[in-house]
């Protein structure tokens, strides 16, 4: 399978689920952290792993959420490793820990402030720090232990009254194979 079909599948599907929920269930999720991760574990990535064609798994190896092939012999063999941090500052452990992980696609899904459109936020986003580390972190994992995976990571972001998702993706050596850009938004309340 190849790794940008195998995102683009993810995205692709991720969006979809987006836009076929109500707006009132956006503005739940966006009451606490845990009802972020609901939204994300019941309502998205099920639908998500099931029109990709794997199998879900949720805390397998101690990550959040595993999409898995069945061999013929009946072992489920993960494709997507997908970690959820609803802090993005705070997400170094989880990005560290795909970084670990062997799997041609890793996903991190968190919430920042993205943007950096003068006057969205009062000290600007956190786009180019937070990519700056992400990118980081994965080439120097992929220094020491090569792996040819991609590393996509989703945003969510709650800014004006509007919910954007950004993506962005990095290819194995943590260079950007695609820029960040808004995949979704919507208009909240």
């Amino acid at each position: 399978m190849a790794l940008q079909l195998l995102w683009d599948e993810f995205r692709s599907s991720f969006v979809k689920n987006l836009e076929a929920l109500p707006v009132s269930q956006f503005n739940e999720a966006w009451k606490t952290s845990k009802n972020r991760t609901r939204l994300y574990e019941h309502t998205i990535l099920e639908p998500v792993c099931r029109e990709i064609g794997l199998n879900y798994k949720k805390e397998l190896f101690k990550i959040d959420y595993t999409f898995c092939r069945r061999s013929k012999n009946g072992t489920d063999v993960p494709l997507v490793f997908i970690e959820s941090e609803n802090v993005a500052l705070d997400a170094e452990h989880e990005m560290r820990k795909l970084c670990c992980l062997s799997a041609p696609l890793k996903v991190l899904i968190t919430c920042a402030e993205w943007s950096d459109i003068p006057g969205d936020w009062k000290n600007g986003g956190y786009k180019e720090l937070l990519t700056n580390r992400w990118s980081e972190m994965i080439s120097a994992h992929n220094s020491i232990w090569p792996q040819p995976a991609l590393t996509g990571v989703l945003i969510a972001e709650a800014v004006n009254e509007r919910l954007r998702y950004y993506s962005i993706l990095f290819g194995p050596n943590g260079s950007i194979e695609k820029e960040s850009e808004i995949i979704f938004e919507i208009k909240l309340r």
